[in-house]
Parts: structure tokens; C-alpha cells; sequence
């Protein structure tokens, strides 16, 4: 069941949407023409130049590539908090704040999945939500 964000700050909500099952997937651009996902969806295909772009979700999961721990920045970011970049089976690389308590506990080609979460505060302490990813421990 998807979130109602309606009295919710959120940051650039045309970047993700909730999937039938009520998951927050990343909204990405697919150009049948040369079979290229972009991420965000971009106005024309940079491999075929064609501007016949679909809006299609991009896969729920993703590998860990890369993760640094940010524990300088500015005042609306809450520090620390971990960056990454997640690798998905679209060929899309995207980067975002992690949802995890230990940043420190990342491990890279571990996977992750994508939800939504507070990834900055406002002057006045209202949180403002986005995507970000967090980690899917297999068992």
C-alpha cells in the first residue's frame, strides 16, 4: 500500500513512485529503440538520440557499488550519514543517502533496496523525505 505524502515534505517525488505492492521503486527513462534505461529519464536516449522515452520503474533491488560516510556537511543534513552508489539490473548507477544505523556496516555487492526516508531538515526541523536505500540482509 503506498504512503500518503500529501502533508509530507518531499524532495524531487517525480524520481520514485510505490509499486502495486506498496514498494518505492526509482522511476527511470527506457528507450525501446536501443534498449537503454537512464536514470532520472532523460528528455532524449544519449545512445540513439531518440526521444520516444518511456517513464517505467526500475527494479526493486540493487548492488552496493561504492558508500562513503558523510560526517561533514551542511546544517539541514543530519551527520553521520552514509552516500552511496547502488548498481541495477537496468545498467543504471544512482546515488543516495542510506537508511542504516551503522553506516560503517555497509558492505560493497551487498543488496539493497530502495524506500523513503528523511534526508534533510528544514530551518524550522521539518523533515523533508526522499528516496534512499538500505540494505536487504539475506538470510
Amino acid at each position: 500500500m503506498a504512503q500518503n505524502l500529501e502533508n509530507e515534505e518531499v524532495m524531487f517525488p517525480e524520481l520514485f513512485a510505490f509499486d502495486d505492492a506498496g514498494k518505492v521503486r526509482l522511476v527511470g527513462g527506457y528507450s525501446k529503440e536501443s534498449d537503454n534505461w537512464t536514470f532520472p529519464k532523460y528528455m532524449a536516449d544519449p545512445i540513439s538520440f531518440s526521444d520516444e522515452i518511456e517513464e517505467k520503474m526500475i527494479s526493486a533491488e540493487g548492488e552496493l557499488h561504492s558508500f562513503t560516510v558523510v560526517r561533514r556537511s551542511m546544517p539541514e543534513f543530519p551527520v553521520p550519514y552514509a552516500l552511496a552508489l547502488v548498481d541495477f539490473p537496468e545498467g543504471v548507477r544512482v546515488m543516495a543517502q542510506v537508511e542504516v544505523e551503522d553506516p560503517e556496516s555497509l558492505i560493497i555487492g551487498e543488496t539493497m533496496g530502495v524506500t523513503l526516508g528523511t534526508v534533510k531538515k528544514t530551518k524550522d526541523g521539518k523533515e523533508v523525505k526522499s528516496y534512499k536505500f538500505y540494505p536487504i540482509k539475506k538470510k
